[in-house]
Parts: structure tokens; sequence; C-alpha cells
């Protein structure tokens, strides 16, 4: 695997991915996150395009807002996530925005 900045990452990095399972490297040891919506910010000035990730997350543990280490095809990429709310259904979810 390779580690790329993330300011190559873009929305079809991501768009063909929402419902996929994703596995997160934390001080606790490894979590999953599924992708739940990938959706584009078209206001960003981002030259790669702005765009905005929702993953969701079992309720337990929280993960603090922090950057991860998400492999994301045969590649990682440390992106930064907050927790933004529980899900109707139960777990949590988080949000990184590339803006």
């Amino acid at each position: 695997m390779t580690t790329d900045a993330v300011p190559g990452l873009t929305l079809a990095d991501f768009e063909g991915r929402v419902g996929e399972s994703f596995t997160i490297e934390t001080e606790i040891g490894v979590q999953t996150l599924e992708l739940a919506a990938a959706d584009p910010l078209p206001q960003s000035t981002r030259p790669e395009g702005g765009f905005r990730l929702e993953f969701a997350g079992p309720a337990e543990p929280m993960l603090p807002q922090s950057i991860y280490r998400f492999a994301v095809g045969d590649t990682t990429h440390d992106i930064f996530i907050v927790a933004i709310g529980y899900r109707p259904e139960g777990g949590l979810r988080y949000e990184a925005i590339f803006f």
C-alpha cells in the first residue's frame, strides 16, 4: 500500500463506494466505518473539487475527532473526521469535509 496526500483525493474516489466498509486504524485498534454519503460541494475553490463524506459507525466506541488512516482501494489516506451525531437506526455519524 502507498500513502497519498489528502489534496489528491476527489469525489470520484468515493462516490461509487457508498455502502462500502472502510477499516481505519485507531488508538484502540482497527475500527470499521461504512460510507453513507459522498456529496459534492460546488462552492469549493479546491483545485480537485470540494466534497463531503459521511460515515456510519457503531455507537461505541465514539471516535474522537482526529486524523485516521483510511484504506481507499490499494492506497491509504489520512482523513480528518468529526462525529456529527447519532443515526436514527443506531450508531454514530462521522463527517469529513474537503473544501
